[in-house]
């Protein structure tokens, strides 16, 4: 078996774990390319938009994305220790439709809705945890099998 040698006798380094060259401009554009579009479109609508950049603009888009993250806050848990909860969206439509329930068809207060939607998924995280840790379910099953639930 033959290794190539560098001039100075080491052994000559694979192609691959070879140094790569400095970045290229397309290099640049795919890695930031997304990022330079972002900012110039929102340099582009504070300019041109009347209340784009204005308070009331934030407060929308942070209600917008509120349940949004703080589900992925929740996810972030299960991925912390290497699992995965695939029913995460499942159970939080069935809490609003719960609390849609509670409050127009039972005609509850909204604190007791959120109580009882809290109760729901409380519930189904332990069924979801007895399922992994007690009986041994791969985590994606388990939890897949709670979305269909």
């Amino acid at each position: 078996m033959s290794t190539d040698v560098q001039d100075n006798g080491s052994p000559a380094k694979p192609k691959a774990l070879a140094k790569r060259a400095p970045s290229s401009a397309l290099d640049l554009a795919i890695r930031y390319g997304f990022l330079a579009l972002l900012v110039g479109l929102a340099i582009f609508f504070s300019i041109f938009a009347n209340g784009f950049a204005g308070p009331r603009s934030a407060v929308f888009i942070f209600q917008s994305v509120a349940m949004t993250g703080i589900l992925a806050l929740g996810v972030t848990c299960t991925l912390v220790v290497g699992g995965f909860d695939l029913s995460i969206g499942s159970v939080a439509t069935s809490a609003m439709m719960l609390a849609a329930y509670m409050m127009v068809v039972l005609e509850q207060p909204a604190a007791v809705a959120i109580v009882a939607c809290l109760v729901m998924g409380a519930f189904i995280g332990l069924v979801n945890g007895i399922l992994i840790v007690r009986f041994k379910v791969p985590d994606l099953l388990a939890t897949l099998g709670m979305m269909f639930l």
